[in-house]
């Protein structure tokens, strides 16, 4: 049988009791898909006497509502267990001889009223004499048109059950055939028989959320947002947090209607605790819900990484009908990846003491808050450690060591080894029970460590589980909470020889134990035999003395161990990335580089490593290309210089001594860094970190947290760097801090603090050289955020500093004007036009042509002028976006005395210009105007043009885009043969309106000159796809030739694999589809 199906005769086994509770979910799963919440939905009361009692009432607050099952919003079911013939349904809607006030009221508001029966199992014409037989009952109704009436019998029953999976979960349960483990939304923390399972919301426990970074929110502020991010994001869950925080019972309360507002809908949760080894597995079952489309929830506790990110994988590959909640499983340990994670922890003893005063009324408010300080609010612990208090002991008296040991005592004493037992099994992080396939039975290893064997270690085993103090998943053990851990291992640590656990530990075949003994080594930094056996390792020759070698095994064993000897650490990670024969590592699929990037991020976190750790990141990032996005150590550099969320302690004098270290070397990937952390210093709100920086059990935030006045401090320090480095002497260095301050002054300027050392800071900048950036951006601020814009509120009124340096940045002499409107970078130039009309629907459009028109003014002016392109600097021929650069060209034209002068001029100056990339927009402009005053010329210079070894590789766009002849087209295609002249210049030859005119003859013999060319089969499609975007499918764009060319180019590139060709040539595809052709097409 199908997971979401039920035979329809087994729901006849039902009682009377829960068939009205199934039909009562059933209701309330359909209101909830609806959007309404299940409380819309009551019910009680005996369903085997005839009264006017109402079994289910369904009361939606909507004006319809039809969901096939439910027809309206106000809907009354009655549940019957026993046969409905006609007469007993004229015994039920009638009460001596009248149509009950019930259905009466229903047929008045225009509700619906269904009866529902279990015995029956109705043909067609069965179904329609009930109902027959119901209207018949209602006729007399002066309303009687206005009911909706129904009945259903147990195979309509049955079909709705199908349609949702949790209650169908829930019936399985009630029926003894529920899958194993598989519950609906219900207790799933499982408390004790009769104990109350209200949430605790007392303080104690912190929970982190990735969209409310750096806060620590309280359980009650936390419901919340945890339910909008569950909602809203397309990842799956991820709530981690160590054993007996409460996790599970968190992820309960998200659902409860009591708790909060607008819970989770609680009618499509589907939970499994995955140690439970469930049928179907958590796989299957997703599977199952994506396939068939179901709304569900789906929680899994206890979840393994691997089994999350698996899972997580087809949850974001899917519909985004299946939401899935994972809860963190503790024993093995690896960290879920493009997860959204919440971590919750325990932060104080109020939660675990309440929960004691819960479980244990007898306890006494005084034992409750003793054992919960020394469980530091572990609530696993103090409920362990609770159970063995005797009726009116005190435990005032009794020391942590002794309290400790009472999770090892029988109520009446000592428990034979148990807790020397327990130790040797704490040792690693997790251990097998079983007999494994190949290799040592790990209790057997561990037994050989303390002298027991592994049936011995066995029964501790199950001993310690039935005290809550060993967590199990199928054959995977580990004792948990790190609390008892931990404590046991320092005294296991201390009572065996190093030697003997290096020994077994690092024994061929143990590599497994080898990383979980590591992993419980590295929650131990402050224990004297881990450090030694860690400082050990890293020596040359030993286990981790050659990090850039280390297998993924063992980078993930120095990952664990790092945070137990971090100055041993730092100086073998310095020894290998300062070796002569270092030459960087390969950024992708690279255990080895992510473990001491991840390292040397958290080793930097102490401001006495800080300076060493940037100074070995940079020396990384020196071997990286700057364009690698791939865990991209530039941006690990870059985030220690946020004011917050930095992961770093590291004073301010030592992030700017890294700054202006970048700055000032000679080395220009190191200068372009230098401008990354400058920018970074000066950006935000809003700011973003990578968690919680955990790095062991070391105690860590997330950085340095400035106040106010510190916050002040640190803006204006990154601003006075910025200033110095804006009117030096360094033209690069000039030309970068000046962008960068420009880009971050509306940010600054929100910082009120901030405003008065900003105006003077623009002042100093403007007086040394004009800045063009920083006007633009006053200019911008000044829009928007002091003038009206549409549908918004009064805006506050414009300040007068901002006004007055408004006007004393705007540009006056002719070379600040050019590289302001013509020279400026960025999108928004817009804001420079003053005639700018935001009401206006054209208003982006008349901006452009208006900014068009003044730099062609300039242009002219500066062809008239004494000036020489020189005084223009580097900017006239780069390839930032600049879009009035042709516009001035056309003006120098126009201002050209000589247009061969001129035109040599330009010449010089692009062979002055560094960097092996141009844009050659002004030269376009130029021969456009020159072509409008003197034809025979423009001809002439695009002939020298198609000489040229940069421009003929952009010919096609020098040409006058009005204007363009057969002859032009003759001189482009020329340049066919030639190898360095790419061949996607030529597409929009083939698409463009203004090439429209060119016979098809000549276009057809483009495109087939194209697709013998290297590449030319994508620079087709790509134009045959642009020439058929926005046209109506039926009409015959292409017409039949280049339908067959785009065909033939669209099946050469899907063989090659080519992900934008083959999507081109399926556009083309869709319009080769003629009327009759069909078969030819396939």
């Amino acid at each position: 049988m199908a997971i979401f199906d039920i035979e329809k005769d087994d729901l006849l086994r039902l009682s009377d009791v829960l068939l009205e509770e199934l039909i009562a979910r059933l209701a309330e799963a359909e209101v909830a898909a609806q959007g309404h919440s299940p409380a819309n939905v009551s019910w009680s009361g005996s369903i085997k006497a005839r009264d006017e009692g109402i079994d289910i009432h369904v009361q939606v607050d909507t004006p319809e509502l039809n969901t096939g099952f439910l027809c309206r919003p106000d809907t009354i079911l009655q549940s019957k267990k026993d046969s409905m013939p006609k007469s007993a349904i004229t015994a039920e809607m009638m009460k001596n001889g009248e149509l009950t006030s019930t259905i009466s009221n229903q047929a008045k508001i225009r509700g619906g009223y269904v009866i529902v029966s279990l015995a029956d199992d109705c043909s067609p014409p069965m179904k329609k004499d009930r109902l027959d037989e119901m209207r018949a009952v209602v006729a007399n109704d002066p309303n009687a048109n206005n009911i909706h009436l129904d009945f259903f019998d147990r195979s309509k029953l049955a079909q709705w059950l199908r349609q949702h999976p949790s209650v169908l979960l829930w019936v399985k349960g009630k029926l003894g055939q529920g899958y194993s483990g598989w519950q609906p939304y219900g207790a799933w923390s499982n408390p004790p028989k009769g104990s109350p399972d209200t949430l605790i919301s007392a303080p104690g426990v912190a929970v982190h959320l990735p969209t409310e970074r750096g806060q620590k929110l309280s359980i009650e502020d936390a419901i919340e947002p945890m339910r909008r991010l569950i909602r809203t994001s397309k990842k799956a869950t991820r709530i981690t947090g160590l054993s007996g925080v409460g996790k599970t019972r968190i992820v309960q309360a998200l659902f409860d209607e009591t708790v909060g507002v607008d819970p989770l809908d609680r009618t499509i949760a589907v939970y499994v605790d995955t140690g439970q080894n469930p049928d179907p597995s958590a796989s299957a079952m997703l599977d199952r819900l994506i396939a068939e489309g179901r709304r569900a929830i789906m929680i899994l506790d206890n979840c393994p990484s691997d089994l999350h990110s698996a899972l997580a994988s087809k949850v974001s590959a899917a519909s985004g009908n299946v939401s899935l909640i994972t809860v963190e499983y503790d024993i093995r340990d690896d960290k879920p990846q493009t997860t959204e994670v919440i971590h919750i922890e325990a932060i104080g003893p109020e939660v675990a003491e309440e929960l004691l005063l819960r479980r244990f009324p007898s306890i006494g408010q005084g034992n409750a808050r003793r054992v919960a300080e020394f469980s530091d609010g572990n609530a696993r612990v103090a409920l362990a450690i609770a159970e063995r208090v005797e009726q009116g002991e005190s435990l005032a008296d009794l020391s942590d060591e002794e309290l400790f040991n009472r999770l090892f005592q029988q109520r009446k004493g000592e428990d034979g080894d148990l807790r020397e037992q327990a130790e040797t099994l704490s040792l690693v992080y997790s251990f097998s029970v079983s007999d494994p396939e190949v290799g040592r039975n790990e209790l057997e290893v561990l037994g050989s460590i303390s002298g027991h064997s592994k049936g011995q270690l066995f029964r501790a085993v199950n001993k310690l589980a039935d005290r809550h103090i060993v967590q199990k998943r199928a054959h995977w053990r580990a004792i948990l909470p790190h609390a008892v851990a931990n404590r046991l291992a320092r005294t296991a640590l201390g009572s065996v020889p190093v030697t003997n656990l290096r020994s077994t530990f690092e024994a061929p075949g143990n590599g497994r134990l080898l990383m979980s003994f590591a992993h419980r080594l590295g929650l131990m930094h402050d224990h004297p035999v881990a450090k030694e056996i860690v400082e050990a390792w890293l020596q040359p020759g030993n286990l981790l003395g050659h990090i850039s070698q280390l297998d993924e095994n063992g980078s993930r064993i120095l990952d664990y161990v790092g945070p137990v000897a971090p100055d041993a650490l730092l100086d073998r990670i310095e020894a290998e990335l300062t070796a002569p024969d270092f030459r960087g590592m390969e950024p992708r699929h690279n255990p080895r580089r992510t473990t001491i990037l991840n390292l040397l991020k958290s080793l930097a976190y102490e401001p006495h490593a800080f300076d060493r750790c940037v100074s070995l990141l940079i020396c990384i990032a020196d071997h990286e290309d700057e364009n690698n996005n791939y865990d991209a150590v530039r941006s690990k550099i870059s985030g220690f210089f946020q004011p917050y969320l930095s992961g770093t302690h590291a004073s301010l004098g030592q992030r700017l001594a890294v700054v202006e270290d970048c700055l000032g070397s000679q080395d220009i990937r190191r200068r372009s860094l230098g401008i990354k952390l400058l920018s970074t210093a000066l950006d935000g709100p809003s700011w973003t970190g990578s968690g919680l920086n955990e790095f062991g059990a070391r105690p860590r935030d997330y950085g340095y947290c400035p106040n106010h006045d510190q916050l002040v401090d640190w803006r204006t320090s990154f601003v006075n760097l910025a200033v110095r480095l804006a009117n030096s002497d360094d033209q690069d260095m000039k030309t970068r801090a000046r962008r960068v301050l420009a880009n971050e002054f509306r940010g600054l300027w929100h910082h009120e603090a901030m405003r008065e050392k900003l105006v003077e800071a623009a002042r100093v900048i403007n007086d040394h050289m004009p800045w063009g950036e920083g006007w633009k951006a006053v200019r911008s601020i000044i829009y928007f955020d002091y003038r009206n814009q549409k549908d918004e509120a009064e805006p506050e009124p414009l300040p007068r500093s901002l006004a007055d340096l408004d006007r004393d940045l705007e540009p006056h002499d002719l070379i600040a004007k050019i590289k302001t409107y013509v020279l400026g970078k960025g999108h928004d130039c817009w804001t420079l036009d003053d005639a700018f009309d935001d009401s206006s629907d054209n208003k982006y459009r008349d901006a452009e042509n208006r900014l068009a028109a003044k730099a062609i003014d300039l242009g002219e002016s500066f062809a008239t002028s004494d000036h020489k392109l020189n005084d223009l600097g580097s900017e006239l021929f780069s390839t930032e976006w600049m879009p009035y650069r042709r516009a001035f060209g056309k003006g120098l034209a126009k201002g050209s005395h000589n247009f061969r002068e001129s035109w040599k001029d330009l010449l010089e100056q692009l062979a002055r210009t560094t960097g092996s990339h141009h844009d050659f927009s002004v030269i376009g402009g130029f021969i456009e105007e020159v072509a409008a005053q003197d034809y025979t010329l423009s001809k002439e210079l695009l002939d020298e043009c198609a000489a040229h070894s940069e421009l003929r590789t952009v010919l096609v766009a020098l040409h006058p885009s009005n204007s363009f002849t057969e002859a032009d087209l003759d001189r482009c295609m020329a340049l066919l043969d030639n190898q360095e002249v790419g061949t996607w210049m030529f597409g929009p030859i083939l698409w463009r309106d203004n090439y429209a005119h060119l016979p098809s003859e000549r276009l057809l013999e483009l495109a087939q000159k194209l697709l013998s060319k290297a590449n030319g089969d994508e620079t087709l499609l790509e134009a045959l796809s642009m020439k058929l975007h926005g046209k109506n499918s039926t009409e015959d764009v292409l017409g039949l030739e280049f339908r067959k060319l785009g065909l033939k180019a669209g099946s050469c590139r899907e063989c090659c694999g080519n992900f934008l060709a083959a999507i081109s040539g399926h556009v083309i595809f869709r319009f080769l589809r003629r009327r009759g052709q069909e078969a030819w097409v396939r």
